[in-house]
């Protein structure tokens, strides 16, 4: 009796090893010829007007002009003046070419050849823009200066 349940136990294991193979499958029988590829994943590029030609182009969501409010806004030579275009940068008191920009959804970061007062220097500065577009905080040191965008 011993035996018969001990060959029961051993069939049982063979055909549940088994189980997920089809009729008429066995060692020899050659894989499937190769069918279709899997489609490419979802395309997740940012639309075309935000993509930077290369890495010294801003996109365009965050080109603009900024200021520290409405009134300094309508005041082209306010201290708070900062334009950001798609290859240079202009301040109060300098400006110049951006000769390197990393960007995400909502930061920016430029370096720039800037001259101004007599002086020309390299300076990285970064950015992060409100989800609504209408703010641009400078994150380069401390807690950062809020400009809203001029019109």
């Amino acid at each position: 009796m011993r035996r018969w349940i001990l060959a029961l136990a051993i069939a049982a294991a063979v055909a549940g090893c088994d189980a997920d193979r089809a009729a008429g499958d066995d060692a020899a029988t050659p894989p499937p010829a190769a069918g279709p590829t899997t489609p490419p994943a979802a395309d997740t590029t940012p639309p075309a007007d935000d993509l930077p030609d290369d890495a010294t182009t801003v996109p365009a969501r965050f080109q603009g002009t900024y200021a520290a409010d409405a009134a300094a806004c309508g005041a082209p030579g306010h201290e708070s003046h900062l334009t950001i275009g798609a290859d240079a940068i202009a301040f109060h008191e300098s400006s110049g070419t951006i000769t390197s920009v990393a960007s995400g959804a909502d930061d920016l970061t430029v370096v720039a050849i800037l001259t101004g007062e007599g002086e020309t220097r390299e300076a990285t500065y970064r950015f992060r823009l409100s989800a609504d577009g209408s703010t641009l905080t400078d994150m380069t040191s401390g807690p950062g200066m809020v400009r809203q965008r001029c019109s």
